[in-house]
């Protein structure tokens, strides 16, 4: 069983927080008194409190809404047939208005996340304001200063989430404790402020704090100041935050104790999916192999009716929320178990029952073979920019990051040498079932699959048995599904090459919720930040110098994977694809797309260049998402453009 800290919802946060109405958060009434009175002054009570301020983290790290806002819509992630987010993520539509359940297309849960990031928010605040009051018959000063550098620590990451998704948003200091229709947007050079003002007091009371446990220690503290200070030296424009950013990250990378696998695949295999054994990471939010530990905080919020509302389920995947856990192993996989030929032996083992595959009136138990291929929801796409972005002659991260060849299990493989026929149409099949390469096909390749498995290639080589995955040699735009039956099921939109980085193995069949642990800050974002920083402030040779550090770990054995003179050339000239470019390489589907390109400039670029369904849509405006709607409505300061002492909608919606 996993160990660490597993985030259980605490009911302590739910006395903190009082009932929401339809009224958004920013502006409701925090009732406290004599029960928060009672519930903190033991010191069981703080601990609770102190825990439940990380379950928020839970709403957004591994959860399909959040892929959405993070990943989707980027230069590296097409949009695939059945995803539930297309108006966001292909920019078209995109409103503040809160859709119904029954138009999840639609939803972007932009009011969800508003509500869990400043719910957030507010129990951080509670916990400090508690902590601080705690006499210290309750909690040394000691145990204070380390739970007071973990609550300014999450403080300033929720704020992060807020900012660079809305751009100005209230500072809240303080617990919220008085009802009021006048809200404020502080500027985003201010709300960086604050963020590394909490970040820099919680490295001083975390001091003593270095063991990984789920926590935040001092390293994970300092990792969030060096990506704070990336992101304002990039936003702002600021070449001493650059350097600042350096520095901070050379000193995790020095003295963290973290350190690279010899195989970039280690560091996602099963074994290693708990953040805190896995020696590349350096902070991590927990996911317990309990699912049931791994719930959400309730909603605040009130329908009209008096009701409490719930999640989406794209932030649940379950309405009753009474399990929980991580989704990222579903966002990237296209629909393997249904191509025509091959679906009778390629089936999803999402039960125990389904371990039993029936094939030619045999009954074969595959166990847990096929559990690591996923569901197949078919949410994501890679973009031929990304998969070209690989060396595969020099660079693991290739093939440990993705998913080109399927195989049978191999009962089958016995099965088809001991003369059980295979699939109509593959007589020599053996082992492998499907193969997809990010290439077009060559003659050798389509020669080599005749009759043994079915061939994908990128584009078509006007073979009717040979299935092109895009419709362009850039790969922007999938081969296109009108409909999940048949040959359908071969187009690029349903069938594609997966992210397996976050294959859920830590079970018997194959899940919709894993317990894989969302890996926040790895030792490679400090050696990406650390170049940044240094090619930003003119200091070109020790960010070639950080930049081939990382591409020799990341290197094939026996193989030279440092910069090309090309590359060298870029960072001479401050070219900030380069790092972009390195970035997706090594980062790619962990949740910082969006953002990176939002803070860099290139956004709209780089959509337009590598996204074909986005790139006619998206506009200037969509660098910052709408305020809900909701908020907006309960707002009576409100005002029709920027305004220091109004409250505004982003500029577009």
């Amino acid at each position: 069983m996993k160990k660490g800290i597993k985030y259980i919802t605490m009911i302590f946060a739910v006395f903190t927080l009082a009932n929401i109405s339809c009224k958004d958060y920013l502006l409701e009434d925090n009732r406290t008194g004599s029960t928060e009175d009672v519930i903190y002054s033991t010191r069981s009570g703080l601990d609770g409190l102190v825990a439940s301020s990380y379950s928020y983290l839970r709403g957004w790290y591994g959860k399909e809404a959040a892929f959405g806002l993070s990943e989707g819509g980027t230069d590296t992630w097409l949009t695939a047939y059945d995803n539930r987010q297309k108006v966001l993520i292909d920019y078209y539509g995109v409103t503040p208005e809160v859709a119904s359940s029954s138009r999840e297309t639609m939803n972007a849960c932009f009011d969800e996340f508003w509500e869990l990031f400043y719910s957030a928010v507010n129990v951080c605040n509670t916990g400090m304001k508690n902590v601080t009051a705690a006499p210290t018959s309750i909690l040394s000063d000691a145990d204070k200063d380390a739970y007071l550098g973990e609550l300014k620590t999450l403080r300033a990451f929720y704020y992060w989430h807020l900012v660079e998704t809305w751009g100005p948003v209230q500072i809240n200091r303080e617990p919220v404790s008085n009802v009021s229709t006048i809200a404020h947007r502080d500027s985003e050079e201010d709300v960086y402020a604050f963020m590394l003002e909490d970040v820099e007091d919680a490295i001083t009371k975390l001091s003593l704090k270095t063991a990984k446990t789920g926590h935040i220690n001092v390293w994970a503290a300092k990792a969030l100041k060096a990506r704070l200070l990336l992101y304002k030296a990039s936003k702002f424009n600021n070449s001493r935050a650059y350097t600042d950013a350096a520095a901070v990250a050379e000193d995790v990378i020095a003295g963290s104790s973290t350190s690279f696998y010899a195989n970039y695949a280690d560091c996602w295999k099963g074994p290693n999916e708990n953040g805190g054994v896995n020696k590349e990471v350096i902070w991590y939010v927990d996911y317990s192999d309990v699912l049931e530990y791994n719930i959400m905080p309730k909603r605040l919020k009130l329908d009209p009716n008096g009701n409490q509302l719930t999640w989406s389920q794209m932030m649940i995947r379950n309405a009753a929320n009474a399990q929980g856990g991580n989704a990222a192993h579903l966002m990237f996989v296209g629909v393997w178990n249904s191509v025509p030929a091959t679906s009778s032996i390629l089936k999803r083992t999402d039960t125990e029952a389904n371990k039993n595959i029936t094939y030619k009136n045999v009954v074969y138990n595959v166990g847990t073979n096929y559990q690591a291929y996923s569901k197949g929801f078919t949410r994501y796409i890679p973009s031929g920019y990304l998969l070209d972005l690989f060396n595969t002659t020099t660079d693991q991260r290739y093939q440990a990051s993705f998913r080109d060849v399927y195989y049978v299990a191999p009962q089958f493989t016995t099965a088809f040498t001991g003369g059980i026929a295979p699939p109509a149409g593959y007589a020599s099949m053996r082992d492998t079932a499907l193969y997809l390469t990010r290439n077009t096909a060559t003659a050798k390749q389509i020669a080599r699959a005749a009759n043994r498995y079915v061939l994908f290639s990128r584009t078509s080589v006007n073979n009717a048995v040979v299935w092109p995955l895009y419709q362009d040699a850039t790969g922007t735009l999938p081969t296109m599904a009108t409909t999940t039956t048949g040959n359908d099921n071969n187009k690029g939109n349903r069938m594609y090459i997966a992210l397996k980085k976050f294959d859920d193995l830590n079970g018997s069949i194959i899940r919709d919720l894993g317990d894989r642990d969302a890996f926040v800050f790895r030792l490679s974002e400090m050696y990406l930040i650390a170049a940044e920083g240094y090619m930003m402030s003119g200091q070109s040779a020790p960010a070639i110098q950080k930049l081939n550090a990382l591409r020799t770990v990341r290197a094939i054995t026996g193989k030279t994977n440092v910069l090309s003179a090309a590359e060298e050339s870029q960072v001479n000239g401050k070219d900030i694809g380069v790092m972009l470019d390195e970035r997706a390489r090594e980062l790619c589907g962990e949740q910082q797309r969006w953002f990176d390109l939002k803070r860099t400039g290139k956004l709209i670029e780089r959509v337009q260049l590598y996204n074909g369904g986005a790139k006619a849509n998206i506009q200037a405006f969509h660098v910052l998402r709408p305020i809900p709607q909701p908020q907006m409505d309960a707002i009576t300061n409100r005002t029709d453009g920027t305004d220091p002492a109004g409250f505004w909608q982003n500029a577009g919606y």
